[in-house]
């Protein structure tokens, strides 16, 4: 599946990728804290994930902290929340056995923006979404 990398506005990135398994398991994947460490890789370890509107998350990672706020929760359609340097909103749409997945990140700054596109957004897209392909085969297994 490919996945494209856009830039809508001065603010914005948006990551589209369509994944072959129901939104369901696809939803579970960013939200379920049994599966973060399976897809993030390199020993990522969950110390805290309450997925509601108003709780937080925090993850050590190879490449150190990664913490934020969930902002809107509506399973298994929507997701909003507070990563580094930016708000994301994950939208997942059913398309029968496939599920589509918006990824947009707003910055407050264009220099933001580019800087974190800079930094490799497509390729670690890329990277990210294959090891969730191999998840869902896992999952739908």
């Amino acid at each position: 599946m490919s996945t494209t990398v856009t830039t809508p506005s001065e603010l914005e990135i948006r990551v589209e990728r369509i994944f072959d398994a129901p939104r369901t398991h696809v939803y579970s994947v960013w939200t379920d804290p049994a599966l973060i460490p399976e897809w993030w890789g390199d020993g990522t370890v969950v110390e805290e994930m309450d997925v509601r509107p108003g709780g937080t998350y925090r993850f050590q990672t190879a490449y150190g902290t990664v913490e934020g706020e969930f902002r809107e929760v509506d399973p298994p359609v929507r997701l909003v929340q507070t990563f580094q340097n930016h708000l994301q909103t994950l939208e997942f749409e059913e398309l029968g056995e496939q599920t589509k997945l918006t990824q947009t990140m707003l910055f407050e700054t264009t220099i933001e923006r580019d800087t974190t596109m800079q930094y490799g957004v497509e390729a670690g897209a890329k990277a990210g979404f294959a090891r969730v392909d191999a998840l869902l085969q896992k999952i739908a297994a």
